[in-house]
């Protein structure tokens, strides 16, 4: 049976009409958490550690930290340090003098009007802000890390850290682009992609050719050009080979 004297502390209303459907899971979780510690205990804020967010909301260090990072880059959570380090986080403050500004004047109709037209555009402002901060952090979540691009392709652990080692020290960016021009060159040679990053770390190949030497020196090897006439003309013209190419 349930208990009939059910507690409860206010909710933002923004929170739910406004920002519930940009917020990921772990974000509302962690969201919860701080409201309850702080305004469910009538406190401003209250410092939380991050082994008291995952016990509140099962989540794991990682998301943990990632979520609040969002929430307080997003402005919807403020944090301060703490002592050794352990957040103190408090709920950013809504404007809510809407009412209040309209009942101070709701005996003359037209300033009323205008009151609440200028609120209603401040808070219109400021959600729209937080929702397009929202949209820019959920851009810069979305993109792969390096090691989550390599992985894709099947590069991982040490050979995954020694290739960003190598691709930083070549001045040159881990991209999807630069794989597939790894694999499509490792398909030519008929070798793992794996083998092929190996190869070019092993010789400090900016990038890997199937035509290259990569059995024997690592001496990159170029097609021989074609003499030009001027330098076939300074050639002796001792038999027909010497002809070959000129014309």
């Amino acid at each position: 049976m349930l208990d009939q004297d059910v507690r409860g502390f206010i909710f933002p209303n923004s929170i739910i009409d406004e920002l519930l459907p940009e917020l990921s899971h772990s974000e509302l979780k962690c969201y919860l958490c701080v409201l309850r510690k702080t305004k469910g205990w009538n406190k401003e804020e209250d410092a939380i550690s991050v082994s008291q967010f995952m016990k509140v909301t099962g989540l794991s260090n990682k998301a943990v930290i990632s979520a609040c990072e969002s929430l307080v880059e997003r402005e919807i959570l403020e944090r301060k340090s703490g002592d050794r380090n352990t957040g103190i986080y408090s709920i950013k403050t809504y404007k809510t003098t809407t009412s209040e500004k309209s009942s101070l004047v709701k005996n003359f109709p037209a300033t009323s009007e205008k009151s609440s037209q200028v609120t209603s555009e401040k808070s219109s402002h400021t959600i729209n802000n937080i929702k397009n901060n929202i949209q820019n952090t959920n851009k810069k979540n979305t993109k792969k890390s390096d090691l989550d691009l390599l992985a894709d392709f099947g590069i991982t652990d040490q050979l995954a850290d020694d290739f960003m080692i190598h691709r930083k020290a070549c001045k040159a960016p881990i991209t999807e682009t630069a794989l597939k021009g790894f694999q499509r060159e490792a398909d030519k040679a008929g070798i793992p992609l794996a083998e092929a990053i190996t190869i070019s770390i092993e010789r400090n190949w900016r990038g890997f050719k199937s035509e290259w030497d990569w059995r024997g020196s690592g001496v990159v090897q170029r097609q021989p050009q074609k003499m030009t006439f001027s330098e076939k003309n300074a050639q002796p013209w001792n038999s027909p080979e010497d002809w070959e190419g000129v014309f």
